[in-house]
């Protein structure tokens, strides 16, 4: 048989070989063992020590692609979170920001209601003496009117009893 020639890399292909060399071997009568063709036997095996480094090389290779892959994907993945932490931490500001903001508005609120209805009191306290006064002052007047109605009453009766008399 003729030496098999087979790209360096392909290891499975060259083992494929050894054992059809193997198999392909003459039975030594009356023993387990078998006569092969040496120089073919050898030659595959120097193929497959040349294509073994090759595998290992091709192996790393992916593996460091792999490697390489991995170390992306977790930096991608830590940025990605201390990204969504940067979000977190600013929506939290933002929350604490509308909350200070709304408990102001509401003390705000409370504080004009509270002013409000402290100006309505005050405003009902007012109306009431100025109404009181006024009814002083409007019994005053009444009782002036009262008066001058009686005096002119007065006056006239007395006129007539004089207009009588004469």
């Amino acid at each position: 048989m003729t030496p098999v020639i087979v790209e360096p890399v392909d290891v499975l292909y060259l083992l494929d070989q050894l054992e059809e060399v193997l198999g392909a071997g003459s039975r030594v009568p009356l023993t387990s063992r078998t006569l092969v063709d040496e120089p073919e036997i050898l030659d595959i095996i120097d193929q497959i020590r040349l294509s073994i480094p090759e595998e290992i090389k091709a192996a790393k290779r992916l593996t460091d692609q792999r490697d390489q892959v991995v170390a992306d994907a977790r930096a991608e993945a830590d940025r990605i979170l201390r990204d969504a932490d940067v979000q977190v931490a600013e929506r939290l500001g933002e929350h604490h920001l509308v909350r200070s903001a709304e408990a102001r508005a509401a003390d705000i609120q409370d504080r004009a209601l509270q002013q409000a209805a402290d100006i309505r009191r005050e405003a009902d306290t007012y109306a009431h003496r100025v109404l009181l006064k006024l009814r002083e002052q409007i019994a005053q007047v009444g009782g002036t009117v009262d008066r001058g109605i009686s005096e002119l009453e007065a006056r006239g009766a007395h006129e007539q009893q004089l207009a009588d008399r004469v």
